[in-house]
């Protein structure tokens, strides 16, 4: 890729979370700018454990920061520093970008449920009609069950070992979509998509999230890491037969969302 020609005038863009390092969108989503000739740059950025209460007003508080966008664990802290949120994020209280309005007030929206389900679609998979099983009920997976069940899957069972998330996201959707979600442990029989939404799998040491001896011939199953690109997940996956999204297919299902969104305003 051709260096882009860095000055004073080019746009910044923040992207922010606890560990960084595997994260892959600062380069695609650059290459996107670029592309499309706009003078901007996505840079990560590690803010640790604690201190994003002190480190994201001075990211807001600089005039050529025009967006941030927040990974793992900030996606629920960070709503609260921004000014509007979309509904879907108002309803999630949780978002995975944030820009700056021509008024200087700040927006807030979750595209992380919209980027994996259509990574699922491009590649030809259905979601409407099917039986969803996913672990993790944090600001990914709220984001991901929502759009899942907007799809029109018949039914989503979901599962967190941090009850008060599982529990906060089963009222949330439960309200929302009636008869349609359901908490368990274990994939349930019928299960035809399979999604991890947690961080479970980000080193070689963490467990699998899902039981390996659960998984099926013909279901498809999706993983959110973008690093490693093959988690112990999927490798159990392919070798069980089933169909795999790894969190690359759901970072390029949704660059062209964030790239409107964070450049909505930024043309200038």
């Amino acid at each position: 890729m051709t260096q882009p020609n860095i000055t004073g005038k080019t746009r910044v863009h923040f992207l922010i979370g606890s560990p960084i390092a595997q994260v892959l969108a600062p380069g695609w989503l650059t290459k996107r700018m670029r592309n499309a000739n706009y003078d901007g740059m996505l840079v990560p950025l590690h803010i640790e454990k604690g201190n994003l209460e002190s480190a994201l007003p001075v990211l807001k508080a600089m005039p050529n920061v025009d967006s941030i966008l927040i990974t793992l664990p900030y996606k629920f802290g960070a709503a609260a520093f921004c000014d509007r949120l979309s509904e879907r994020a108002r309803v999630l209280g949780a978002i995975n970008a944030m820009r700056r309005e021509p008024d200087g007030t700040w927006f807030g929206d979750n595209f992380d449920g919209a980027g994996l389900t259509a990574g699922i679609l491009k590649a030809g998979s259905a979601i409407a009609g099917k039986k969803v099983f996913m672990v993790g009920a944090g600001g990914a997976g709220s984001s991901i069950g929502v759009s899942m069940l907007e799809e029109g899957a018949s039914h989503l069972t979901f599962h967190d070992l941090n009850k008060a998330n599982e529990q906060a996201l089963y009222e949330k959707l439960a309200a929302a979509y009636p008869g349609r979600v359901s908490v368990a442990a274990e994939v349930p029989a019928g299960t035809e998509i399979v999604v991890n939404a947690t961080s479970a799998g980000l080193r070689e040491s963490d467990p699998i999230p899902v039981n390996p001896e659960q998984l099926a011939s013909g279901m498809v199953v999706a993983d959110v890491i973008t690093d490693p690109v093959t988690t112990r997940l999927l490798a159990a996956a392919a070798e069980a037969g089933c169909f795999t999204r790894d969190g690359t297919h759901m970072l390029d299902g949704q660059i062209d969302l964030l790239f409107d969104f964070m450049v909505a305003h930024g043309k200038r």
